[in-house]
């Protein structure tokens, strides 16, 4: 190593010297002050996972159904039911829906993906932080 990497090496400091034993989620620097735990803790999947939420959960599918089809936005009725049937599990809900419509499931992946992303704009339209605010219901 030339004489000028050495002086450059010794300039830097180690991440335990600049940490300096501390932790680095508590540095103010560094902290989202919370944001990513409130974020989880307001997702829809963690609320759909309390048993106490399950009647929330009923009247909230109930007002999403009814506000799509006053929008005229039926045909993105059965898509909603296996989103809330079977949550994240996409293979499921797109070979349960191949089965209803009859059709290719590849077909079925389109429609469901299109229809995933109708959904998530009309009842998510904040795409940038992937926060929303509670339902009405």
């Amino acid at each position: 190593m030339s004489y000028r990497s050495e002086r450059m090496a010794r300039g830097f400091w180690s991440l335990d010297a600049l940490l300096d034993g501390s932790d680095p989620s508590k540095n103010p620097v560094l902290s989202d002050n919370g944001d990513g735990a409130r974020q989880i803790r307001r997702a829809p999947w963690v609320e759909a996972a309390r048993p106490e939420s399950a009647p929330y959960r009923g009247k909230c599918a109930a007002e999403a159904r009814r506000r799509l089809a006053a929008a005229g936005l039926a045909r993105l009725l059965p898509v909603l039911d296996q989103v809330i049937l079977n949550g994240k599990n996409r293979r499921e809900s797109i070979c349960n829906l191949a089965m209803k419509w009859r059709i290719p499931a590849q077909s079925v992946r389109r429609k469901y993906y299109r229809g995933v992303a109708e959904l998530t704009e009309l009842f998510s339209p904040n795409k940038i932080n992937g926060e929303t605010l509670p339902a009405k219901c």
